[in-house]
């Protein structure tokens, strides 16, 4: 009994880092993997309330002071998972702009989006690149959209990119540009339920730092 917990704790670390390594190789080395660009008119949108109603949850914008400031009224936004705050930050001190769906205080999911007139120094997303998609003035780029594993499902995933559109949308924007990859089948059903457009499919090859597509 003595030694089985340490053996028991040993084997579960195991599977803990060859997970981490596991989820960390496939976001970061593959080779002809197909994403999906696609666009959305921000002028037919379907309306706010879908999805929201039932939920028991809000859509906010997310600020640095949301995220840092507790005042007698509201407390700050917190994330379940840490380091999704933490690159929440510094998506902000990029100039990226976000949405949230909380329950409370606490942050269920997010999604961003910035243009080349957000950023601080007026550069293009570099996804824009090897995406090989244009952003003009009145273009927005929606990208990274995380739901906490413990909150997905309920169509959270519509209301929070629906919500994100109607943002995009009151800032002046007229177009939505994005991606998904092909074999991300949840992704692919959430585009078409919001009438995204296809553009075209691009091949990644990716190790590391250095992407390639064509």
């Amino acid at each position: 009994m003595k030694n089985y917990v340490p053996i028991k704790l040993k084997n579960i670390l195991k599977v803990v880092k060859f997970d981490i390594l596991y989820y960390f190789m496939r976001a970061n080395i593959h080779v002809n993997k197909v994403a999906i660009t696609v666009e959305k008119d921000l002028s037919s949108l379907r309306p706010i309330n879908d999805w929201l109603e039932n939920a028991g949850v809000q859509l906010v914008t997310i600020t640095p002071e949301a995220l840092t400031q507790n005042t007698k009224s509201q407390q700050s936004l917190v994330y379940p998972d840490e380091e999704r705050q933490k690159k929440a930050m510094k998506y902000l001190e990029k100039g990226y702009r976000g949405v949230a769906v909380v329950s409370g205080n606490e942050v269920s999911g997010d999604i961003w989006y910035t243009s080349a007139c957000h950023q601080k120094k007026g550069t293009v997303h570099p996804d824009l690149k090897w995406l090989k998609m244009k952003c003009g003035d009145k273009d927005a780029y929606a990208f990274d959209m995380y739901l906490h594993p413990g909150k997905r499902g309920g169509n959270l995933a519509n209301l929070l990119q629906n919500g994100a559109l109607h943002e995009i949308s009151k800032r002046g924007y007229v177009r939505a540009l994005g991606y998904y990859w092909a074999e991300n089948i949840p992704a692919l059903w959430v585009h078409r339920t919001l009438q995204w457009k296809e553009l075209r499919r691009v091949k990644v090859t990716r190790f590391l730092s250095l992407r390639y597509s064509y």
